[in-house]
């Protein structure tokens, strides 16, 4: 058999590795416990980042479908004389849902790239620098993020809902303006305090002291030979 290699942890990655394996780690020889984690490792990061790019054109599609049918029950009610006073009602819930839009694509995002960067760490000692190489012909070709383009969409959609309060509440504009106010101010309200409300950064976690503890027990196996 032929020596085995001795592969040596990069000097910025041996934190990481420590926190990673729970000790400290500086080099680690081929087709040893180290490597075979190493190895499984990257193949999980790989595995869940794909099924992460699956969830979230998922929960894409979940929204979008929401939105398709909130948009049918608002063109009904304001076209209705007899419905139209629900109309805002339509337009505040379709308001709420792309604000979950937003958020939902943003923490999607969050864990797919948190997953890449896992595998950005990785990959080097087994593969090597697989997903850090790209390739152009010239200094400026396009290269557009299709989640930056999804998120815009969202904020797209919140734009329009909201136009589409403001349009549905007008007529309240000239018949009873203060009334109009109290709508419109309200309305941004129940906004800002659904957006406090979903709002979520690492910070919340890093400066959480208190961590729940978890209870387990196994039972019993309770099997007898069929006589």
């Amino acid at each position: 058999m032929g020596k085995k290699i001795s592969v040596k942890i990069l000097k910025e990655d041996i934190d990481f590795f420590e926190s990673f394996f729970g000790k400290k780690v500086e080099s680690f020889k081929e087709d040893s416990r180290t490597d075979k984690m190493l190895h499984l490792a990257l193949e999980k990061a790989h595995d869940i980042r794909k099924f992460e790019i699956e969830l979230y054109w998922k929960r894409a599609t979940y929204f979008f479908a929401f939105f398709t049918v909130i948009t049918a029950a608002f063109g009904y009610l304001f076209t209705s004389k007899e419905y139209f006073c629900f109309s805002p009602i339509a337009a505040l819930v379709g308001s709420l849902i792309s604000i979950c839009f937003i958020f939902v694509n943003i923490g999607s995002k969050y864990w797919l790239c948190n997953w890449e960067f896992i595998i950005d760490k990785l990959e080097v000692y087994v593969t090597g620098n697989l997903y850090k190489v790209y390739f152009y012909d010239n200094k400026y070709p396009l290269r557009p993020s299709v989640s930056d383009i999804n998120n815009l969409i969202s904020y797209i959609i919140l734009i329009v809902w909201v136009l589409c309060f403001i349009t549905s509440t007008s007529p309240f504009s000239t018949s009873d303006p203060q009334f109009f106010c109290v709508l419109l101010i309200s309305y941004f309200l129940v906004l800002v305090i659904f957006s406090i409300l979903c709002y979520k950064s690492v910070k919340n976690v890093l400066d959480s002291d208190k961590v729940p503890t978890r209870f387990y027990k196994f039972r019993k196996n309770n099997y007898e030979k069929w006589k």
